[in-house]
């Protein structure tokens, strides 16, 4: 159950994140750098236990990941950026995550029951996602901001279904080992 609760957070944030962005994304540079710090350095920390329970194959890409994200969460929470700067980097974080997508290492199809994998067509998206925020977020930020908003947005409801669909298989299935 574990996995569910991660899971779970996981998605939790991001939807925090993105009601943030779409908020208070152009009004508080200042508390919106701070939030995705914490929001960085949470998801780094909830990814880096993943990779504990995770296969063995998947587990360098969720170790990178996590670290990842707790390293750029302690550059913005440390160091005095930008919005410019701080969509930047989001847009790098985003594409990062875009790529850990098409290699499968956020893959949950195993244990949520899909039948489709996701990560394939979701990392094209956060790539090009990144890229599109790393190209705009010099010219005033908005369109960059909800960029940024929608995907934190949507990829939280993703998780938080994806958590619920966890739930209930491994209800169906009784108790047992993840």
């Amino acid at each position: 159950m574990a996995i569910v609760w991660i899971t779970l957070v996981r998605g939790g944030m991001a939807i925090a994140l993105g009601l943030a962005l779409a908020l208070h994304g152009d009004r508080a540079p200042a508390a919106l750098a701070n939030f995705m710090g914490v929001y960085w350095v949470l998801n780094g920390v909830v990814t880096l236990q993943w990779s504990l329970m995770a296969q063995r194959r998947r587990r360098p890409l969720l170790l990178a990941a996590g670290a990842i994200g707790v390293v750029t969460g302690l550059v913005v929470l440390l160091a005095d950026v930008g919005t410019t700067f701080l969509l930047s980097i989001l847009g790098v974080v985003i594409a990062l995550t875009g790529i850990v997508h098409l290699l499968g290492g956020f893959e949950l199809a195993d244990v949520s029951g899909r039948d489709w994998r996701p990560g394939v067509p979701l990392g094209i998206l956060e790539i090009g996602l990144g890229a599109t925020l790393i190209l705009t977020s010099g010219q005033g930020g908005s369109v960059s901001t909800w960029l940024a908003s929608g995907w934190a947005l949507l990829g939280g409801v993703v998780l938080v279904f994806d958590a619920l669909r966890i739930r209930g298989n491994l209800s169906r299935a009784g108790p047992g080992p993840l």
